[in-house]
């Protein structure tokens, strides 16, 4: 309660996220593309063939986001928690698996079962369980989840390097098993409520008043522009922020070593682990339409920078760093965009149609820089490209608010859990 001594649940619920997050999504997002080039070189397949294991990713999630809005509030720990474990014993079976084929159906398994575990279950939950500083928890979930990622990619470099990529990605995925799951079944609960608690930041009232709820229907909203322009943010941030996968390619058109361009997806993991419940701090401020536009100022800033740190390592490694930011609007900007703009009564249901648009956008992001780069010559279209993106983001951002103060908000009593439903989500 929010009267008791100690650490509140809340933040125990962030720690559980943090390690859900990296034990499924980084790890299997970000993490795993160090297996891609020694796995493609033994099943003798081209780097790139390989690589669509992330594209599928992307599609499985799509395909999984339309059930998670509905089910999302019905399912008890033990399925995240089976969700969580049907992703690293994919994993596993590629280590085992002789053919690329296996990594394209595992990566769309992967990413069915991602789906329950990502950004909406994530931004949901963490919605639920804090009334204040939910922005700030957001982005620290995430943060916890980059720190983790961070520490794990150079140990499964270190493990192929040891004893090869089989059996380093089989450990790999142990990690990941042990992180998310018991984290999904032991600290992280749907909401406050089911554990008989109040949020985060809830000051009961005198008269003994429940928790109530405003937001938009899902019905109404995902028939509105605002829906529609909340969704044309996300998938074009989701179509910007892969930018971080190119650095080395950048440093390597600009002639700077292969080492820079390593380096500069390091320091972009550095920045993210700050930039994230910084980001999340500031939504929390002065609100996050504000915030999100005043950030996406940043992201410019970062492309110019870029633009002209051809011959200037430490000029790369800022814009790189910079550039980081709009990889953290994805997550906690955009969660809390969707917040501000449609309330809280649905907010899974609808933030769990937005995010369709998004990942089938992340989909193709890589294939359109690499094809502007390619057909030019040159990252500046490709920086240019990103510019102009921002601008229409920060617009559809500003519009969304703008229509979505003429929805019909609805206040209810937030939805109870009787004790028979939670007899088996305990």
């Amino acid at each position: 309660m929010e009267g008791q001594k100690g650490i509140h649940r809340a933040w125990l619920t962030v720690l559980g996220c943090g390690l859900l997050i990296a034990g499924s999504v980084t790890f299997y997002t970000v993490v795993i593309g160090n297996f891609f080039v020694p796995a493609s070189e033994e099943l003798g397949v081209e780097y790139s063939d390989i690589s669509l294991y992330s594209t599928l990713v992307y599609i499985g999630i799509a395909a999984g986001l339309p059930f998670v809005g509905n089910l999302l509030p019905k399912i008890p720990p033990i399925g995240i928690a089976a969700f969580a474990a049907l992703q690293s014993a994919v994993v596993i079976f590629l280590s085992y698996c002789p053919s690329v084929m296996g990594w394209w159906i595992g990566g769309f398994l992967i990413g069915f079962g991602m789906a329950f575990t990502s950004i909406v279950f994530i931004s949901t939950v963490l919605t639920n369980w804090f009334v204040k500083k939910t922005g700030f928890a957001i982005g620290l979930a995430w943060a916890l989840a980059s720190v983790a990622s961070a520490i794990m990619s150079p140990i499964t470099v270190e493990l192929m390097n040891a004893m090869g990529w089989r059996t380093s990605l089989l450990i790999f995925a142990i990690v990941g098993l042990v992180m998310a799951v018991p984290a999904a079944l032991f600290l992280v609960s749907y909401s406050p409520e089911r554990k008989g608690l109040k949020p985060y930041g809830y000051e009961a009232m005198a008269n003994g008043e429940v928790v109530m709820e405003s937001g938009v229907p899902a019905k109404r909203a995902v028939r509105s522009f605002a829906f529609v322009l909340v969704a044309l943010a996300l998938a074009l941030t989701q179509i910007v922020s892969v930018i971080n996968a190119y650095f080395p390619m950048y440093a390597e058109s600009v002639g700077f070593s292969p080492s820079v361009g390593a380096l500069m997806i390091s320091v972009a993991l550095m920045f993210d682990i700050g930039l994230n419940p910084f980001v999340g701090w500031t939504i929390d401020k002065v609100g996050a339409i504000r915030a999100f536009v005043a950030w996406m100022v940043v992201g410019i800033l970062a492309m110019l920078i870029l633009m002209v740190s051809a011959g200037n390592e430490l000029l790369a490694y800022l814009g790189a760093g910079l550039g980081d930011t709009l990889y953290v609007l994805l997550g906690v900007g955009i969660a809390s965009v969707a917040s501000s703009v449609f309330g809280t009564k649905d907010y899974g249901k609808i933030f769990a149609y937005i995010t369709i648009f998004g990942f089938a956008a992340g989909s193709v992001g890589g294939f359109i820089i690499a094809s502007l780069y390619e057909y030019t010559g040159s990252f500046i279209a490709v920086f240019i490209f990103c510019i102009c993106t921002i601008v229409v983001i920060s617009l559809a951002v500003i519009g969304a608010w703008f229509f979505g103060k003429k929805l019909p908000h609805v206040t209810e009593e937030a939805d109870p859990v009787v004790e028979e439903e939670l007899a088996g989500a305990r």
